[in-house]
């Protein structure tokens, strides 16, 4: 089986910056001095005894727009306006770079070690990836541990977020996932009732019906339960299987956008980053342009992998931009995964 050895951040890794703040990494193309990647943890000293918890010496940051203000309130640095038009996002000068988290090396530490050293959450880890190897026939180098399991900072309520690599082994556990859920009591989809507590978790009932949200998630293969722990499989191309260079790509906003479309190839649906080509595209509502249609969805969030197949009819919310990159053809997109006011269902 072949494997790519990952050398530098991409989505999936986390990395340490020299104020020991902690960074998930987002997408697979970077600027050169930089690592696009978002503060997911931060030192406990930086927030009040009152709101303490459990969390060793860190503390969580869930929500984008608070992960926003703590770094305007304390770290100024390490807010990136883009030069190419992606606005205001967050980024690691690699100069203030102080650790890398690999999510396959941790996986491997997991595997590797011997069970009395593993807590309950991990060894439940190991188990899961030893079934996604045997049953999806995928190379273990290819397979990895993100979050909280990853950079060690885990307690008995955590979800499990595993990452596999590459086009091909993404597509086999993809495939698989429908043998682990018939085979395994233990791996189950989401049920209804919890899938309406992930609805209401997401913060967009004023955006999407339950209704809605069900029929988009209830068939998704890629989350669920196992022994009734939360996880999600992400599945992420290696950068040479992804062709938009970050310095060579000029994006410009033209506002907000919602349409309805039908899907016209899906081949990266299930991946991150999460791409739906369209077709047949009815501009709904939009502040500046009517007449400038998007010719595909974009996203590196998970919540909008594997929504739709090609020939189904959707309606989406989010930003419209324009893409440019060097020597190709310009083409217009419809980015999600910035504003609590998008979403994406199938109608």
């Amino acid at each position: 089986m072949n494997s790519k050895v990952i050398t530098k951040p991409i989505e999936g890794f986390f990395i340490k910056s020299v104020d020991n703040l902690l960074f998930d990494v987002k997408g697979l193309s970077h600027p050169q001095d930089k690592i696009i990647s978002f503060v997911r943890y931060v030192p406990v000293k930086y927030l009040m005894k009152s709101q303490k918890n459990n969390l060793n010496e860190y503390y969580k940051i869930y929500d984008l727009k608070d992960r926003y203000e703590f770094l305007r309130q304390n770290f100024p640095k390490y807010l990136y306006e883009d030069p190419m038009g992606r606005g205001l996002l967050q980024a690691v000068a690699k100069k203030d770079l102080l650790r890398i988290y690999n999510p396959i090396q941790r996986l491997q530490q997991i595997t590797r070690a011997e069970k009395e050293k593993l807590d309950s959450l991990e060894m439940l880890v190991g188990k899961f990836s030893d079934k996604l190897v045997e049953i999806c026939d995928i190379n273990p180098r290819n397979l990895g541990v993100t979050g909280s399991i990853m950079v060690n900072l885990h307690s008995k309520k955590s979800d499990i977020d595993i990452v596999v690599y590459g086009k091909k082994d993404g597509l086999q556990v993809y495939t698989g996932m429908n043998h682990l859920f018939d085979k395994y009591d233990n791996i189950s989809r989401y049920s209804e009732s919890e899938l309406k507590k992930l609805w209401k978790n997401r913060g967009q009932q004023e955006q999407i019906d339950f209704e809605s949200f069900l029929e988009s998630e209830k068939k998704k293969q890629l989350q669920g339960t196992i022994n009734n722990v939360d996880f999600y499989v992400r599945l992420v191309l290696l950068p040479d299987e992804y062709h938009e260079p970050y310095d060579e790509t000029k994006i410009t906003s033209l506002g907000e956008c919602e349409i309805e479309a039908s899907v016209k190839n899906d081949e990266h649906s299930i991946f991150t980053p999460c791409i739906y080509q369209l077709i047949e595209v009815e501009v709904k509502n939009a502040k500046i342009n009517k007449s400038i249609t998007p010719d595909r969805i974009f996203s590196v969030r998970g919540r909008y992998c594997d929504i739709a197949i090609a020939g189904e009819r959707i309606s989406a919310k989010g930003k419209l931009e324009r893409v440019k990159i060097t020597n190709q053809k310009e083409y217009y997109q419809l980015t999600l995964g910035t504003s609590k006011k998008e979403f994406m269902k199938k109608i």
